[in-house]
């Protein structure tokens, strides 16, 4: 049954998304002019429109390797994007080693409280890509004007109502130039997640 209900998402939910997404209105502050290698950051509960700005431009892009990550990752191989498959839990140094490689050719985007959470505790992969290849971290802020909220979810994950306002704000570009420790590297990640 499982397998079922992946087969069917991942025949159908990609065009339904792209179907709710070009109805929103968005509106982009400071969006990048410049083609720069950067690591984007946005969080796992607004990653709806976080996955969908940087489609076909050949981002490369960390996806779990749950069930639910498959669905995710079939998603984003149809955005376009370079897929990694680990996370924090399982797979996720090798995929880390493969994005820091991928980003000497291209942008990384990253939701940096998934897959699991804690909800909006930003963790260090963005911050290692950054330090090992010398480009910066942009945090990405995404508003949603009307939405659905899923309580239950553990991100409280956000769906836009069709046809609603939207707001995407880039931040300041961040470099991580050395490694940090205890309460300095707590400090740099709360200044990196309040842009967010």
């Amino acid at each position: 049954m499982n397998n079922l209900k992946t087969r069917i998402a991942n025949m159908f939910l990609p065009v339904l998304l792209n179907l709710l997404i070009k109805t929103l209105r968005i509106r982009y502050i400071n969006f990048p002019t410049e083609n720069k290698r950067s690591v984007y950051i946005f969080w796992h509960s607004k990653m709806l429109l976080g996955w969908w700005i940087f489609k076909d431009k050949n981002y490369s892009a960390l996806v779990s390797q749950s069930k639910d990550g498959e669905i995710l990752a079939n998603v984003l191989n149809k955005w376009g994007y370079n897929v990694m498959r680990g996370s924090s839990s399982k797979g996720g140094k090798e995929a880390l080693e493969e994005l820091i490689t991928a980003s000497g050719k291209s942008s990384v985007a990253l939701t940096p409280d998934g897959p699991r959470g804690p909800a909006k505790e930003l963790k260090n992969g963005a911050l290692i890509i950054s330090n090992k290849c010398g480009i910066p971290v942009i945090p990405v802020r995404i508003n949603y004007g009307n939405r659905k909220i899923l309580s239950r979810s553990w991100d409280k994950f956000e769906i836009p109502y069709p046809f609603s306002n939207c707001e995407v704000s880039f931040g300041s570009e961040v470099f991580y130039e050395k490694y940090l420790e205890n309460d300095e590297l707590e400090n740099f990640k709360k200044s990196l997640s309040q842009m967010m």
